[in-house]
């Protein structure tokens, strides 16, 4: 009776995409973000996505081996057409702009939003987009009033640094003393407390559209 009772009461979606809300809104924003390439299959875009993603974390790396061919237990791209899967991705950003509040809707695009590349003399550059820019700065004026120690624009930069994901984007500790004034180490302990604020707030974000995501469809168990 137990089992039947669980097997019952476990959510499953044969048609979902996503397990879980995270994985839904990263993959969203990522394929959003790009324009899709007219001459290549779902799979040989997101293979080619994934691959030239800066910092690849172990669910993203499941995810590339699942396209390269490997099975996998997290994302199931089953029967959908590339059209299909970036009407349901639109789906999940449109869900961050809209079903929460705006500090945890800027969390969320501070931390999947598109970092725009542009060659510029021959060396490529790498910067936040606009959508991200406007999440920083929200982010920004919502938790400078918690450290009055530091300058609001250097808050600016550490949460820009917080978010950054390429190298040639990052700034130092010791460069924020350098243009603002004060000890390095005043920037590392607030960025911390920064960083802890703020993936409390990502993660409460993250919780408030698991059950619409699972409503809608895209984010369930399928296996």
């Amino acid at each position: 009776m137990t089992m039947a009772m669980d097997i019952v009461s476990k959510d499953v979606n044969q048609d979902a995409i996503f397990t879980s809300a995270g994985q839904a809104v990263h993959v969203a924003y990522m394929i959003t973000g790009q324009d899709a390439p007219q001459d290549a299959p779902l799979r040989k875009m997101l293979i080619r996505m994934l691959e030239s993603a800066p910092h690849t974390g172990s669910e993203q790396r499941e995810w590339l081996e699942q396209l390269r061919g490997a099975p996998s237990r997290r994302v199931n791209f089953a029967g959908l057409s590339p059209l299909e899967v970036r009407a349901q991705c639109a789906l999940i950003v449109l869900a961050v702009r809209s079903k929460l509040p705006c500090t945890e809707m800027w969390a969320l695009q501070a931390r999947y939003g598109h970092t725009d590349m542009e060659d510029e003399d021959g060396e490529r550059r790498f910067a936040f987009s606009a959508e991200r820019i406007a999440a920083i700065k929200g982010l920004s004026d919502w938790l400078a009033p918690s450290f009055p120690a530091v300058r609001p624009f250097a808050v600016d930069c550490m949460i820009g640094k917080l978010y950054a994901n390429h190298k040639k984007m990052e700034i130092s500790f010791r460069e924020l003393a350098g243009n603002f004034g004060g000890n390095h180490m005043t920037y590392a302990r607030a960025y911390e407390k920064m960083r802890g604020r703020l993936r409390e707030l990502e993660q409460l974000a993250l919780d408030r559209l698991e059950p619409y995501l699972r409503e809608q469809g895209v984010v369930g168990d399928f296996f």
